[in-house]
């Protein structure tokens, strides 16, 4: 009996979602009304909250989060709201009503755009996770929509297009074995949101308005309602819509949407075949099938008929969901198969497990010194899982393993690269030193001191690997090795380190406790290499960058006292995305110990994830620079979470 799944496509207008009941049963989900809600907020007396077709144009729009990755908290009516919170307010009530639907709390799966980055689509996956507090899977949209397709026989090919907002994608899919394989790819970036939007215009500029045509808060208000009326035109000649004052009521018919669609989409459907010809690794056919909203417009099939058969899917809006069900469901990837092969393969061997968990057979795949690091690999891996999971306590031999796995890799923080240790690194890794007893430091602050109380008493084990910036690498030469623990590299105006550290189950809470009080009161002395902390608040205005200003000793810092001394103004919160899962502050490195000829900033940005913490803490000319390093790497920590099977 399979597991309740809820998936869920967030497009750059509308969202979908279906779910996959205990009985295997599909069904589209109905939230708010509605199967297609808007994909985007508005506000409304100072608060966000998802967005309804019949919301006036008056309200502010905060427009597709989809779009919007990239900004770690937006500021309204004086109020920081992070973009963990603004998706939160957006898929909250998915999850809410897929939960009355199944009766339980389901897996979720969420289609992404094929063309996204793996560092975007780790983001949104971080990004659903805080805003759900639920793990997140996802699924690309070229192999949700592969698996949408009826079941091609082996050899039989066809092209299917994704007619969204932003774009039409698509891609041509070969009947495999052992399923549909994926043979070439392609994209256009003018899809249903432009479309519509032309719609509009041309409504407008009829109904006599041609300033309204112009005015962008008329696209939020009136598109929706073009799209829903050209989609209605499925089964009318003409359809009223309904758009604010002044305009009223207008009238959209099925010929004028067609001889637009006609015009629009002949040369983009012929543009988008053309390059999936070139792209595709076999030969093509086609045959094509349309999914998405605009495949309701008649206008759209009839412009993709020009190429061959076309045929609209069932439920078009829904595919990709029902299609990214159908993906968790199956047993292999097949989209990724080189070509036809046997279902099974011959082992006249044995196939016994090593510790680990891997085959001989995978093993001998790898070969010699690979196969030892396949299993400590793997073995790290295993551990790891347990940690984030809630399993018990890990193993004293497990520490290294699982610290080592957790750290960013080199190249993972773009404009900085990894410096091996000039001592004190492990024996295995260069680039990485470890403490663990009393030699453990302490997270909070400036990183300095001996842990001590309740951070001292949990904390097992601590591993750190320091990245200095690319420009100093180069000049330094690819040899050139990080100072010592207890300083920044002098060398380089910027640099970051991170440190992964692994506290017991029972101690977790206090020890992310005492990190926090300790972050409240932390010395600036001159025996501190990171002077005056100031601590990033969760919610409410951002103190800013510190500056010797506030209250600063005279006798703590390297400055004289004739040194005229800096000033901070208190700025929205938006540097630094706070959650409850994640402590930050910044504070001043002084020239004289920073070894770059100037006072340096440090940011510094902690998480929790099950028993271990993840620190880093980036240095730089200027705070803001600080800020985007330190959540640059904190994004950076391995491993990297499941994007797909």
């Amino acid at each position: 009996m399979p597991n309740p799944v809820l998936a869920i496509d967030v497009g750059a207008c509308t969202l979908s979602a279906a779910v996959r009941d205990a009985s295997g049963r599909v069904t589209p989900l109905l939230i708010d009304g509605t199967t297609t809600p808007p994909a985007r907020l508005v506000v409304q007396a100072g608060q966000p909250r998802p967005a309804r077709d019949s919301d006036p144009v008056t309200l502010a729009q905060l427009g597709p989060l989809i779009e919007r990755l990239d900004v770690p908290s937006l500021v309204i009516d004086g109020v920081s709201w992070s973009i963990e919170a603004l998706t939160g307010l957006l898929l909250r009530p998915v999850l809410e009503a897929a939960i009355d639907e199944l009766g339980t709390t389901p897996k979720i799966v969420i289609v992404v755009p094929s063309t996204w980055a793996p560092e975007l689509q780790r983001r949104f996956q971080r990004i659903v996770h805080a805003a759900l507090t639920r793990t997140v899977t996802l699924t690309p949209s070229d192999k949700a929509l592969a698996y949408a397709l009826p079941a091609l026989p082996v050899g039989a090919r066809l092209i299917a297009v994704d007619c969204g907002a932003t774009e039409l994608s698509a891609i041509a899919v070969i009947g495999g074995e052992r399923g549909p394989r994926i043979i070439g790819r392609a994209q256009s970036d003018s899809g249903g949101d432009i479309f519509d939007r032309f719609l509009l215009a041309n409504a407008l500029t009829d109904a006599g308005f041609p300033d309204q045509a112009l005015d962008a808060r008329w696209g939020f208000a009136g598109v929706p309602r073009i799209r829903a009326a050209r989609e209605a035109l499925a089964d009318h000649d003409a359809v009223t819509v309904h758009l604010p004052r002044p305009v009223g009521r207008i009238t959209l018919s099925e010929q004028e949407v067609d001889a637009t669609g006609d015009r629009y989409f002949a040369t983009q459907f012929s543009d988008l075949l053309t390059r999936l010809d070139e792209s595709a690794t076999e030969p093509i056919s086609h045959r094509l099938m349309l999914c998405g909203g605009l495949a309701y417009d008649p206008g759209v099939p009839a412009a993709a008929r020009v190429h061959g058969p076309v045929k609209v899917m069932a439920n078009p809006q829904h595919v990709l969901c029902r299609g990214a069900l159908a993906f968790d469901a199956a047993p292999v990837d097949s989209t990724t198969d080189p070509g036809p092969r046997p279902l099974t393969e011959p082992d006249t061997d044995t196939d016994e497990p090593v510790p680990g968990g891997i085959s001989k057979r995978t093993l001998a795949l790898f070969g010699g010194v690979g196969a030892s690091v396949v299993v400590i690999a793997v073995a790290g891996g295993l551990a790891l899982s347990a940690a984030m999971t809630g399993a018990p306590d890990l193993r004293e031999p497990d520490l290294p393993n699982v610290a080592a796995t957790v750290l960013p890799a080199d190249q993972s923080i773009t404009g900085v690269s990894l410096r091996s240790w000039t001592d004190g690194a492990d024996a295995t890794d260069a680039t990485t030193r470890s403490l663990s007893g009393t030699d453990v430091r302490s997270l909070a602050c400036g990183g300095t001191r001996p842990a001590a109380g309740a951070e001292a008493d949990g904390m097992r084990w601590q591993s750190s690997r320091i990245f200095v910036s690319d420009d100093t690498a180069a000049d330094a030469g690819s040899g050139a090795r990080a100072t010592s623990w207890d300083s920044f590299d002098p060398s380089a105006a910027t640099n970051v380190i991170v440190t992964a550290a692994i506290v017991g189950r029972d101690d977790r809470e206090s020890v992310w406790q005492d990190i926090s009080a300790s972050n409240q009161r932390c010395p600036s002395t001159k025996d501190d290499l990171v002077r005056t902390i100031v601590v990033i608040p969760q919610t409410g205005p951002d103190p800013g960058p510190p500056s010797y200003a506030q209250e600063m000793p005279v006798a703590s810092t390297s400055r004289t006292p004739a040194t005229t001394p800096t000033t901070t103004t208190r700025a929205p919160q938006g540097g630094v995305t706070m959650s409850t899962q994640r402590q930050a502050w910044r504070g001043l490195t002084p020239a004289s110990v920073s070894g770059s000829g100037t006072d340096m900033h440090v940011t510094c940005v902690l998480d929790i994830d099950g028993v271990v913490l993840k620190r880093s803490c980036a240095t730089a000319e200027d705070s803001g620079t600080a800020d985007h390093l330190a959540q640059q790497a904190a994004a950076a920590f391995n491993p990297a979470p499941e994007i797909t099977r």
